[in-house]
């Protein structure tokens, strides 16, 4: 079960804010949450999940398993119909309208990742494959998956997967995947591809290595949104678009190897503590590469909604063109020998030298070259330290800690420390914890220096420091998370779409519920997300936003096809979006626009028939009986009205 990671109490924000000017659906939903008790029959099988387990590692749980929990591939009917590849990792986020464009999550996250930064956000969620979100699957003899959606207006998304043991110790695997779609409106073409590769063995006793290759790559088309969303409310045949002929394109391709060796003596093979001999822990390293390749291609006159308030250096037309290469080597060791032996505390160390190299077009040179233009180059080298802790999982207390600090380069004297406590085993039925961070880091490298045709800066913005603080409880069908942020000097795009600091400092709230119940064929899954912001002068998330899945789980034909029916509902306050930036893939704040009480609702059946899984979805059925105008979960991008998806997914095992 996902937990969501923010919902938020103030004073300011009570029971009132809240239901103001908000329908009864709420009254009935809390009411069918606290009626409905934990029971019924929830087997794996009345689920509908007959197949057989495959587990699955990250890279650290194969490479250190005796700090993680294995996991298990999910085959159950809960949220097939999330088919979309950002919905299926974000309960919330704000889309354009048709898959594999650029969207939003909804939830505020703090600092996002360590280290370097291109992109201030999430860039293209669930669409491009990364290092850090491989999946080494591990089944007995083989795992494929044929996945493939079909919707309204040839809207089609596929991909496909095949995992095999080739040896007793040597497993290998590939995944692609593909979004086709013409999109409703005018100029939302999407035509992306992913590809991903990678092998993982043991070749000889305390040896581990693992490599994969990764090729990501997006074409899609820039409308802009419209330009005058009045004229195409009273008439859609009015689809004017800001952008006539601009696209943007991604070419990414990047590899790595990681490697682990155990040295030391004692029994080859061991997987019991050692009680004899002598081991030095672990020693690993990884390399990686990554070529990455943004461009813009606009073949018209430059737009003047777009920085009205500077001149293009080419009136004719854009092709802004942005390159990097990274090249990472990190060494590591852990005091942990064996995959099963325990240790009071385990200690990880670790240090990684990233070299970067970015290039972007030289505006100010632009038109010296017979290409066009030609570029500026940066280039830089640092060097990441850090230490983990973790102490065993499986105890009633434990807990984890982190350090990181980075010398040289871009990120240079970047820092931060933090950990979590836990008290209940990681198995028990209620655990609870609490945790905290502490960063000082740089903004986004795209924030502090951007060159394009239609606008350039420099900037030199102070390093963002950020504390977090929160607690967490979890259940079996019920969990909650509660933090508190404290940024001093964020950095953020304006309403002029230019990166700005923020002075002073900015205190957030969040607060996240997550929760499940049912009782004989009725189910019910519901995310709520609280989160308050003491100052609107940063960027904008809507302060409730909630996901409620209500269905009936049930078997037909002697329980041989299992379904569920039911209704998905997306709710969030109103309140002012943030807007889309194509020029450079970034959102920024706007003022002109604020939404209404948003009702996103869907009717779908899910079924599993053998190993096949199949969903019939009609998406937003409002649209039928409402004569509203369009959502927009991005200013000016309306979200389509009523669509019929179709999805199939046959697994093989054999």
């Amino acid at each position: 079960m996902s937990i969501i990671k923010s919902l938020t109490f103030t004073d300011r924000l009570t029971k009132d804010t809240l239901t103001a000017g908000m329908p009864r659906y709420f009254s009935i939903l809390f009411c069918l949450l606290t009626l409905l008790p934990l029971s019924g029959n929830t087997s794996l099988y009345a689920q509908g999940r007959k197949f057989p387990e495959v587990p699955w590692y990250t890279a650290d749980q194969l490479f250190h398993q005796q700090l993680h929990q294995k996991q298990l591939i999910d085959t159950s009917l809960t949220a097939f119909q999330r088919y979309d590849l950002p919905y299926s990792e974000y309960d919330f986020y704000a889309g354009q309208g048709n898959v594999g464009h650029m969207s939003r999550v909804l939830a505020f996250r703090g600092a996002g990742s360590f280290g370097f930064r291109l992109h201030p956000g999430p860039f293209y969620p669930g669409y491009l494959f990364s290092f850090e979100n491989i999946r080494y699957y591990r089944p007995d003899h083989v795992y494929s998956e044929l996945y493939y959606v079909l919707g309204s207006d040839n809207e089609q998304l596929f991909y496909a997967k095949h995992n095999q043991r080739l040896h007793e110790r040597v497993y290998a695997g590939l995944k692609y995947q593909s979004v086709n779609s013409p999109g409703t409106y005018s100029r939302l073409n999407a035509r992306n591809a992913s590809f991903l590769l990678y092998l993982d063995a043991e070749p000889v006793d305390n040896y581990n290595v693992a490599g994969n290759l990764i090729i990501n790559r997006i074409f899609n088309d820039e409308s802009g949104g419209l330009r005058n969303r009045l004229g195409f409310e009273q008439d859609e045949v009015r689809d004017s678009v800001i952008l006539l002929g601009a696209e943007s394109r991604i070419r990414e391709l990047g590899f790595s190897i990681q490697q682990s060796y155990r040295p030391g003596m004692g029994q080859p093979g061991d997987t019991l503590p050692e009680e004899s001999g002598f081991s030095l822990g672990r020693i690993g390293h990884v390399f990686r590469y990554m070529r990455s390749g943004y461009a813009f291609d606009e073949t018209s006159m430059p737009s003047s909604y777009y920085y009205e308030g500077h001149l293009p250096v080419s009136e004719s037309s854009t092709f802004d063109s942005l390159l990097v290469h990274s090249i990472s080597n990190r060494f590591e060791w852990t005091n942990t020998p064996g995959r099963l032996d325990a240790r009071p505390v385990t200690i990880k160390l670790f240090a990684s030298y990233d070299i970067l190299s970015i290039r972007q077009p030289d505006t100010v040179a632009y038109g010296l070259t017979e290409d066009g233009y030609s570029f500026t180059r940066d280039s830089f080298s640092q060097l990441e330290t850090g230490l983990k802790l973790s102490s065993d999982p499986d105890r009633f207390f434990s807990f984890k800690g982190f350090a990181n600090y980075i010398t040289g380069g871009y990120n240079d004297q970047d820092f931060r420390f933090g950990g979590e406590v836990f008290l209940g085993e990681r198995s028990a039925n209620i655990r609870a914890g609490a945790r905290a961070l502490y960063s000082e880091h740089e903004a986004a490298y795209l924030q502090n220096r951007y060159y394009s045709n239609y606008v350039r800066w420099d900037n030199y913005f102070s390093k963002t420091r950020l504390l977090n603080a929160g607690i967490m409880i979890n259940s079996e069908h019920l969990s909650l998370e509660a933090d508190y942020y404290l940024l001093e000097r964020p950095v953020y795009l304006n309403s002029e779409a230019m990166p700005v600091q923020k002075d002073g400092s900015l205190n957030v709230l969040t607060a996240g519920l997550s929760a499940e119940a049912g009782t004989g064929v009725i189910r019910t899954r519901n995310r709520l997300l609280v989160q308050y912001f003491d100052d609107d002068d940063f960027e904008r998330y809507p302060l409730f936003i909630s996901y409620h899945s209500l269905y009936a789980s049930f078997s037909l034909f002697d329980e041989a096809m299992f379904t569920h029916l039911g209704l998905d509902l997306r709710y969030n306050v109103p309140y002012k979006p943030m807007a889309y930036m194509p020029v450079n893939r970034m959102f920024y704040i706007q003022n002109d626009y604020k939404s209404d009480h948003t009702f996103l609702v869907d009717l779908f059946l899910n079924a599993r028939i053998s190993r096949a899984r199949l969903f019939v979805k009609l998406q937003n059925i409002l649209g039928l009986v409402t004569d509203k105008p369009p959502v927009y979960d991005i200013p000016f991008f309306p979200l389509p009205e009523t669509m019929f998806k179709f999805g199939v997914s046959w697994a093989f095992f054999d």
